[in-house]
């Protein structure tokens, strides 16, 4: 009688398993080093807070037809530089216009927002519309509608000519925002208010 031997089956694992296995795991090893690594990198060199410091200083102001006088100037607590708030209070002092109404207009139109762009081609802070370009490049040799400075000087001087013109905000704000001549058309059927303006 014969004897049969039954061999016991061993796996064998390919090489070229192996060495794909290892190759992950080396991978994955380095990922979760860089990823450990830029973490303790990134709380190191991360910024501290920022604190805003609320100073007064004195810019000149102009009263009807006087000489400009020395005002307090207090900061805005919004993400715009003092040397900016500062250029706004003293091109509003020159305008006559004031300056939380260009603060407030600066929120609802970029949300303090230099570089912002709209669907309709408004440009910067103020959102000056490109139709307007043209003549304010002219008028006060402004180029950059996305330089912070050049906007607000002509946002304000747009909205100080309303308000001379009109001698009311609200008709003024209107102006701005639809135009002189969509202000004007509105007015016709009666519409004395937008709901920019009664936000402003």
């Amino acid at each position: 009688m014969a004897t049969q031997c039954r061999g016991t089956k061993t796996k064998r694992i390919n090489r070229h398993k192996l060495a794909v296995i290892q190759a992950y795991i080396i991978i994955g090893t380095l990922v979760l080093i860089g990823f450990i690594g830029g973490l303790v990198v990134g709380r190191a060199t991360a910024p501290k807070k920022q604190v805003t410091v609320t100073e007064t200083v004195e810019v000149p102001s102009y009263e009807a037809d006087s000489l400009p006088v020395a005002e307090e100037v207090t900061y805005f607590d919004v993400p715009l530089s003092h040397s900016l708030q500062r250029y706004i209070y003293e091109v509003c002092a020159d305008e006559n216009v004031p300056v939380s109404l260009i603060i407030a207009m600066i929120d609802q139109e970029s949300k303090f927002n230099p570089e912002v762009v709209s669907k309709t081609g408004d440009y910067g802070l103020m959102q000056i519309n490109t139709i307007n370009h043209e003549w304010l490049a002219e008028e006060y040799r402004t180029a950059d509608m996305l330089d912070p400075y050049q906007n607000v000087f002509c946002g304000i001087k747009v909205i100080g000519s309303y308000i001379q013109n009109y001698n009311d905000y609200g008709l003024a704000l209107m102006a701005y925002n639809m135009g002189d001549y969509g202000a004007k058309k509105a007015w016709e059927t009666r519409i004395r208010m937008t709901s920019t303006t009664k936000r402003l």
